[in-house]
C-alpha cells in the first residue's frame, strides 16, 4: 500500500461555531466521562471485591491505612512507587475508612484526564482532534474502569497527559520555567511508576536538536527540565537511603520484574516469580527468601533486585533464540485486544456488573490499529510533536520489555485515542479530496493492525472463567459455601482445563459437608491429569495442588492415614515437596503423631520460611507439647514472616 502522508493541520481553535462552542462540547465530553465513571462505581458496589480488594489493590489498601493511622508499613526502602498510596492514604484521612468516596474522588480525576486529552489533542493537532479524542477516552470502558480501581493509572494518566500538554508547549517557547515544569510533572508521574523515566532524556535531546545551529540555546531548558524531573525523585532517593538503609532510586522492584517477564517458565503476563506462591506478601517474602538461598547471606532490597535482573539477563545471554521469541511473544500479547489480568479479570468485572460498559465497544485493538495510521500519517510533523509521538513507543516497549498486563497499558490509551481521532479526520479529508488510494492504504494498514488483535492465541484463558474464579473464592472466604459451588461451576462451564476451578469446587463442595462428592470430584481429577501426563509425557504442574486439596478433605473425614498414605504416594513421584510435606505434617497431627508432624512443619519453614500455615502448626504444637525454646522460636519466626497469629493463639 502507499504510505499516507500528513496534511497540514488547521489552525489551532479551528471549530464551526466559534471557541464557544467548542467549550460547551467539551464540557458535555467531560460530564459525559464523569457521568459513566460515577455509574460504573455504582455499579461495582455490588462485587464482593468493592470493599475488599485483592492482589496489588489490596496491598495499596494497606499501605494507605498505615499511611492514614499514621503507623509503620513496610520496613526499608520503597518496594514499589509510592505516589498512588500516599494519595489513597489522603483520602481515608479525609474520608474514612469506606472505599466509595475514594472512588467517587478517582472519578473525578478520571474526567478531568478526559479534558486533558482534548487539551493534548488540540495542542499537537487541532480542536477537532482534541474533542474526538476526548470523546473516545470519556467513552472506552478500560478507561472508566481503571479510573475506580485501586490501582496506579488513574494518577499516572493524568500526570503523563499534563507533563505532554506543557512538553508540547516547549516546540513553540522553549523558556526554562515551562521546560521546569514539564520535568516536575515527568517526576511526579515517575515516583507513581518509574517507568516514564524512559522519556525525559529524550525530550532533553529533543530541545537541543530543535535549538540547532545555536545548541548552547537548548542548554538551559535542557537542564531545566531534568533538574525538575528531578526534584520529586530525590526526596524519595533520600528516604530510601537514610531511612530504608539502602541506595535506591525510587523503587526496588525493578529486578523482581525484570525476571517475572524474562525467565524459561514465564507467559509473558502471569505476575509471578517462578517457585514463590500466588498470594501478594507470600510472593513478596518467597522471593526475597528465593533469592538469599542463591547468593547463601541476606541480600538488601536493591541486592534482591540486582539478583533478579542478574538472573534474566544470564537466561538471555544463555539462550538468546529463546529469549527473543519470548520477545516476540510479549509483543504479540500487547497488541491483543485482550486485557489481561493480574489482579482481577479486566474484561469480566468491567462489563459482570455494568451494563453500561458492556454497551461500549471501543477496545484496544481499535485504538492502536487507529493510532497506528495516525502516527504514520502525522509522520511529516514527527519533529514537532516527537515528545506525544514517542510516547506509545517508548512506554509500549518498556511494557514488552518486563511482562503485558492490561493496566500496564492504560498510559498508552489517551496518546493512542489523539492519534486515532487524527487518523479518522485524516481519512475524513482523504475522502472528501476523492484520494481513495491513500484511504484503500490506511484502512489496509487499519485492518491488518485489527485483524493481529483480535487474533487471540492458543494459550489465553477464558477471562470469563476467570472472573467466576474470583467470584468463587470471594464467595469462599466469606463462608458462603453454596454459593461459591455455584461460581466455581460456572467456571468450569466456561473452561473445563481450569485446575484452579475443580480444587476450589472441591473445596466449596467439602466446606457445604458433602465430603464424598467432594472427594470424587478430586479423585476424578486427579485420574484426568494422569491420563493428560501419560499422553504427553510431561509432569502436570496442577497435579501438587489437587493432592493438597484432597488430603485437606481426607483430613476433614477423620480419614487421616488415607491421606498420609496419599501423600507418601506423590512424593514418591517426585512432585513438588513442600506442599506435600505441610500435607503431610497436617496427616500426621491429624493422627496424634505431634512430633512426626513438627518434623514435616520445620523442613518447611526451612525450604520456604513464608510458609504462614507452617509456622502457625508449629506454634500450636510446641504450645501442646510444652516445648518453650522451640515455640518461643517458631513466634519469632512467624512474626518475622509478617503471618497474622491464629484466633486460637
Amino acid at each position: 500500500m502507499s504510505a499516507p502522508s500528513a496534511e497540514p493541520a488547521p489552525p489551532q481553535g479551528a471549530l464551526c461555531g466559534g471557541a464557544r462552542r467548542e467549550l460547551w462540547i467539551v464540557g458535555a465530553i467531560v460530564l459525559l466521562g464523569l457521568a459513566l465513571r460515577l455509574l460504573h462505581v455504582h455499579f461495582l458496589r455490588a462485587s464482593p471485591y468493592f470493599e475488599r480488594p485483592t492482589m496489588d489493590a489490596a496491598y495499596h489498601l494497606e499501605w494507605a491505612r498505615a499511611i492514614a493511622e499514621g503507623t509503620s508499613f513496610q520496613e526499608g526502602p520503597f518496594f514499589r512507587a509510592p505516589l498512588y498510596p500516599w494519595f489513597l492514604g489522603l483520602c481515608l484521612k479525609l474520608f474514612g475508612p469506606g472505599l466509595l468516596l475514594p472512588r467517587l474522588v478517582q472519578a473525578l480525576i478520571g474526567a478531568g484526564g478526559v479534558a486533558l486529552t482534548y487539551l493534548v489533542g488540540k495542542r499537537a493537532f487541532d480542536a477537532r482532534v482534541g474533542l474526538v479524542a476526548a470523546f473516545l477516552i470519556a467513552t472506552h470502558w478500560v478507561s472508566i474502569h481503571f479510573d475506580t480501581q485501586l490501582l496506579i493509572p488513574v494518577l499516572i494518566v493524568p500526570l503523563d497527559l499534563a507533563a505532554l500538554y506543557v512538553t508540547l508547549g516547549l516546540a513553540r517557547d522553549p523558556c526554562r520555567r515551562r521546560a521546569g515544569l514539564a520535568g516536575l510533572l515527568w517526576g511526579l508521574s515517575a515516583i507513581a511508576r518509574p517507568n516514564v523515566l524512559l522519556l525525559p532524556p529524550l525530550i532533553c535531546l529533543w530541545l537541543l536538536w530543535r535549538a540547532r545551529p545555536a545548541w548552547g540555546k537548548g542548554l538551559l531548558p535542557a537542564a531545566a527540565l531534568a533538574l525538575g524531573t528531578a526534584l520529586p525523585i530525590l526526596p524519595i532517593s533520600a528516604y530510601n537511603r537514610l531511612v530504608g538503609g539502602d541506595w535506591v532510586l525510587i523503587s526496588s522492584q525493578a529486578g523482581v520484574n525484570f525476571w517475572i517477564g524474562n525467565n524459561p517458565e514465564s507467559d509473558g503476563s502471569t505476575a509471578i516469580v517462578p517457585g514463590t506462591r500466588g498470594g501478594w506478601w507470600e510472593g513478596y517474602h518467597d522471593s526475597i527468601a528465593q533469592a538469599q538461598a542463591a547468593e547463601g547471606r541476606a541480600l538488601r532490597p536493591s541486592e534482591v533486585s540486582a539478583h533478579y535482573g542478574g538472573r534474566a539477563r544470564a537466561w538471555m545471554a544463555a539462550d538468546p533464540g529463546g529469549a527473543l521469541a519470548h520477545l516476540a511473544w510479549k509483543l504479540r500479547l500487547f497488541w491483543l485486544d485482550v486485557e489481561l489480568g493480574n489482579n482481577l479479570d479486566v474484561r469480566f468485572f468491567a462489563k459482570h456488573y455494568d451494563p453500561v460498559s458492556r454497551a461500549l465497544p471501543v477496545g484496544f485493538g481499535l485504538l492502536v490499529g487507529l493510532g497506528l495510521l495516525g502516527l504514520v500519517a502525522s509522520a511529516r510533523r514527527a519533529a514537532a510533536l516527537l515528545p506525544l509521538s514517542a510516547f506509545p513507543l517508548v512506554y509500549g516497549a518498556s511494557v514488552v520489555a518486563f511482562f503485558v498486563c492490561a493496566r500496564y497499558r492504560v498510559p498508552l490509551l489517551p496518546p493512542l485515542a489523539i492519534f486515532s481521532a487524527y487518523a479518522l479526520v485524516w481519512l475524513g479529508a482523504r475522502a472528501r479530496t476523492r484520494s481513495w488510494r491513500a484511504v484503500a492504504g490506511g484502512l489496509l494498514l487499519v485492518g491488518a493492525s485489527l485483524v493481529a488483535s483480535f487474533w487471540t492465541p492458543q494459550g489465553i484463558r477464558s477471562g470469563t472463567a476467570n472472573g467466576y474464579l474470583s467470584l468463587g473464592l470471594a464467595a469462599e472466604q466469606e463462608g458462603e459455601g453454596a454459593e461459591a459451588v455455584r461460581y466455581y461451576e460456572l467456571a468450569l462451564d466456561h473452561d473445563q482445563e481450569n485446575a484452579y476451578a475443580w480444587v476450589g469446587l472441591a473445596r466449596a463442595v467439602a466446606a457445604t459437608g458433602n465430603l464424598e462428592r467432594a472427594e470424587r470430584i478430586l479423585l476424578e481429577r486427579l485420574d484426568h491429569l494422569d491420563a493428560v501426563r501419560a499422553r504427553s509425557g510431561i509432569r502436570v504442574p496442577s497435579r501438587p495442588e489437587a493432592i493438597d486439596a484432597l488430603v485437606g478433605v481426607l483430613c476433614q473425614a477423620r480419614r487421616f492415614e488415607d491421606a498420609l498414605a496419599l501423600v507418601d504416594r506423590a512424593l514418591r513421584e517426585g512432585l513438588p515437596e513442600e506442599p506435600l510435606r505441610y500435607a503431610r505434617g497436617r496427616a500426621l497431627a491429624g493422627m496424634g503423631e505431634l512430633g512426626a508432624a513438627a518434623v514435616e512443619f520445620e523442613w518447611v519453614v526451612r525450604r520456604r520460611p513464608s510458609t504462614c500455615p507452617a509456622w502457625d502448626a508449629l506454634v500450636e504444637i510446641y504450645e501442646f507439647l510444652e516445648r518453650p525454646r522451640e515455640l518461643e522460636r517458631a513466634r519469632a519466626g512467624r512474626e518475622e514472616w509478617g503471618c497474622v497469629p491464629s484466633a486460637s493463639d
